[in-house]
């Protein structure tokens, strides 16, 4: 992976573990489009039949790419993990700031740290609609 430490062992790396404790199919480090220099997601995995992409930031910079990229996937939702709860207010307030002009349509976005994000994906992903599970239900990886 590309990050660091912080970024790959601690934070990717317990959310991939609850992923595979769970069964759920996923794919580290996704290419978004095929090529040398392609950007990707961190995880996608599929989920009551909804395609979820989780991207981990340490700042709310990126997250307008985060959004691009999974828009690119076809995600239904991109969930973005934060280390801690004052990067959970940045990136929330980034996300309002620029959700008019560049962040419309799907995929929805959710922002949370690393306990509510592991929690989260031991509930089954409650967060992702019946509409949208009905849709997806008979995709893989």
């Amino acid at each position: 992976m590309k990050g660091k430490f912080l970024h790959n062992k601690i934070l990717v790396g317990a959310l991939a573990a609850a992923l595979r404790l769970h069964g759920y199919p996923m794919r580290l480090e996704h290419a978004v489009q095929r090529g040398q220099h392609s950007r990707s997601v961190d995880i996608l995995f599929i989920a009551n039949g909804c395609r979820v992409v989780i991207e981990v930031e340490l700042t709310p910079a990126r997250i307008p790419g985060d959004w691009a990229k999974a828009k690119a996937v076809d995600a239904d939702l991109l969930l973005i993990v934060v280390p801690h709860p004052q990067v959970n207010v940045a990136a929330k307030a980034a996300i309002d700031r620029l959700r008019p002009a560049t962040l419309s349509g799907p995929p929805q976005i959710q922002v949370m740290c690393l306990g509510a994000a592991l929690q989260w994906i031991g509930n089954n992903c409650p967060g992702i609609s019946r509409s949208h599970q009905l849709k997806r239900s008979n995709e893989t990886l």
